[in-house]
């Protein structure tokens, strides 16, 4: 058996007896409210997941001296990377007790991590974790734009994180130019003979438009129905979540997963996750955007990272905001060490197709 470096000694996969100990670690470097502390929760994301690592639960602590000083947790899941499917895991959850940081915990941690899958991806990383990733020389795609569609300029204007400015500018333009953007995916819509179905709970005509879709993202999430059933109809705050199938006749020909947040006491529309055959994302949207304007949503928000989205949601009347609504969301990549051919498809973000549905962007809520 291979010696384990250095930097990895003293890390071991999280076990049940182990809990006690995590619980205490991560209530005071989390917070009480953290979700890790809810057992419905830690179970269905660290137990229930459809690519399950064969290892064992994604989830390594480190000891020293006896006690729980650092963790780093991953969600398993299927990569579609180029033609072929790959074992990936999401990064998240890297956290290193205060007096223990630079001492090699962190590290050792991530290098544990990366070493159970083809390739490891961290989105919406914090700025120590993002210097600690790009030491050990992960890709740097760069940042995951929010796409905001006004619906209502003037609730907008009040509620603007952005001194009102991006607000006042939708208020200047008003409805004319909303109109006319909608009026471009309202006729896309009517043209494909497209409506949308609100559904309770995905089913398996999602594996069908998985395999329609997939071919135009060379790195993608397998969005198949049992990854669709864990991540929207089992997670403990499943009843958040509205599911809309875009129909014609009587063929799936995309999806869109919806939650309304409250923002600053007004409701907004949050895209957690979408997919649509090739053509078909502009119909989709639009008709969103209508049923937003129905539900009466002062916006609509969708943080993605999908090359062919720009122009259509520019179209519909989406302004792109590189930097998020409040601070920009990272994402890193990086191949196992005998996986080094992925490098060049991996490492350009104009690859990828992502969602607040990967990884755990969209555990949290608008306003937090």
């Amino acid at each position: 058996m291979t010696a384990m470096p250095w930097l990895q000694r003293g890390v071991e996969r999280f076990m049940s007896e182990d809990r006690v100990a995590l619980e205490s670690f991560q209530r005071d470097h989390f917070g009480a409210d953290s979700p890790l502390l809810d057992d419905t929760h830690f179970n269905w994301l660290f137990e229930e997941p459809p690519t399950p690592d064969p290892e064992g639960m994604q989830l390594w602590i480190c000891k020293r001296n006896g006690g729980i000083v650092g963790q780093q947790a991953g969600i398993p899941f299927a990569l579609k990377v180029g033609q072929r499917v790959r074992r990936a895991s999401w990064a998240i959850d890297l956290m290193v007790a205060p007096e223990w940081r630079l001492r090699g915990v962190g590290p050792g941690l991530s290098e544990t991590h990366a070493a159970a899958s083809e390739v490891s991806v961290s989105l919406s990383m914090t700025d120590a974790a993002y210097k600690s990733y790009k030491r050990a020389g992960w890709l740097d795609l760069g940042n995951i734009p929010t796409y905001l569609r006004v619906i209502d300029p003037q609730r907008c204007l009040r509620v603007s994180p952005y001194d009102g400015g991006l607000a006042r500018l939708m208020a200047r333009l008003g409805k004319p130019a909303m109109s006319a953007a909608s009026l471009v995916g309202h006729a896309a819509a009517r043209t494909f003979g497209a409506r949308l179905d609100e559904i309770d709970r995905f089913d398996e005509r999602m594996d069908g438009l998985w395999e329609a879709a997939a071919p135009q993202h060379l790195c993608a999430a397998r969005r198949d129905h049992a990854y669709l059933q864990w991540r929207f109809d089992k997670i403990p705050n499943a009843a958040r979540h509205r599911r809309f199938l875009v129909m014609r006749r009587d063929t799936v020909m995309a999806y869109v997963v919806l939650r309304v947040d409250r923002w600053r006491g007004e409701s907004v529309g949050v895209v957690c996750d979408y997919l649509a055959r090739p053509g078909w994302l502009m119909p989709a949207f639009a008709l969103l955007v209508e049923r937003a304007r129905r539900d009466r949503l002062a916006a609509l928000v969708c943080r993605t990272l999908n090359a062919q989205a720009a122009r259509p949601l520019s179209m519909m009347g989406f302004l792109c905001l590189k930097n998020g609504l409040r601070q920009p969301t990272r994402m890193m990549a990086r191949p196992a060490a005998d996986r080094p051919e992925l490098t060049p498809l991996i490492g350009d973000p104009k690859n990828w197709f992502v969602t607040a549905a990967d990884s755990d962007m969209g555990f949290k809520d608008l306003g937090e």
